[in-house]
């Protein structure tokens, strides 16, 4: 993996606020946890992960409204969707096979078309790729930026509102942020962001103040507490605590 593993962010409920999916180790039971920017409104129990897969992203692949779940399974590559009605499991589908090397990292909208795309990543040349497919099946793929020595992706939004999506990366040495400003798969300019703090793990990327500028989440593993960096493009602005999992559970992992 490219860094520490991304978390998974959707907006469930349809009220423009994204919401957290978290994991435990133990059951391999998701659990959805409504937010209100930070603020936790309700919890909700979502579908157990089978052995050996993990979950890399939650799009809306079958256009139905309803965010669904992108699984990979790093033993035999090979990834699939699990569609979902609301929290409901309602069917799944196999997708493309991953080459050998490569890991499905995230998932993101690359050609504006409400499509989500497939980010891969061969560790041994830190190259990335955008896999477009169509629902559960191939259909092209471009490679991305190569990412620097000790850098790893974390995180996948808009940040200079240009309408295409940019890599967040972390060095995971010395904690520095950088956003990587992308038009399609193509790197155009690059900015620092705030450096995260010794303890904390940047995870995921969302508008969680709906002033729509991705923000950063962040996770406290020793404290399993979490937080929001609110953004202006590259710059931090402020910052609030957000909720504290549980015990046994996790933002990221499978």
């Amino acid at each position: 993996m490219p860094g520490p593993a991304i978390a998974a962010v959707a907006d469930f409920k349809g009220d423009g606020h994204p919401d957290l999916v978290i994991r435990n180790a133990g059951t391999r039971q998701t659990a959805i946890w409504y937010l209100n920017n930070n603020v936790l409104i309700g919890v909700a129990p979502g579908p157990t992960l089978a052995a050996s897969w993990a979950l890399r992203g939650v799009l809306d692949f079958s256009h139905d409204s309803y965010p669904d779940y992108v699984l990979f399974n790093p033993v035999t590559n090979e990834t699939a969707i699990w569609y979902l009605s609301g929290l409901t499991f309602i069917s799944s589908a196999y997708g493309p096979m991953v080459p050998s090397g490569w890991a499905l990292v995230a998932t993101a909208d690359f050609n504006g078309a409400g499509n989500p795309a497939y980010i891969l990543y061969e560790a041994s040349t830190r190259q990335t790729a955008i896999w477009y497919p169509n629902n559960d099946g191939f259909a092209s793929t471009a490679y991305g930026p190569t990412l620097p020595a000790g850098w790893g992706l974390v995180g996948i939004a808009n940040f200079n509102g240009d309408g295409h999506p940019d890599y967040a990366l972390l060095n995971s040495t010395t904690g520095q942020t950088a956003i990587w400003y992308l038009s399609g798969p193509t790197l155009i300019g690059a900015a620092y962001g705030p450096t995260v703090p010794t303890g904390w793990a940047f995870v995921a990327t969302a508008d969680f103040n709906g002033d729509g500028k991705p923000d950063y989440l962040l996770y406290k593993a020793a404290t399993r507490q979490t937080a929001i960096w609110y953004l202006n493009n590259n710059v931090f602005v402020s910052a609030a605590f957000g909720p504290t999992l549980p015990a046994g559970w996790s933002l990221v992992g499978q």
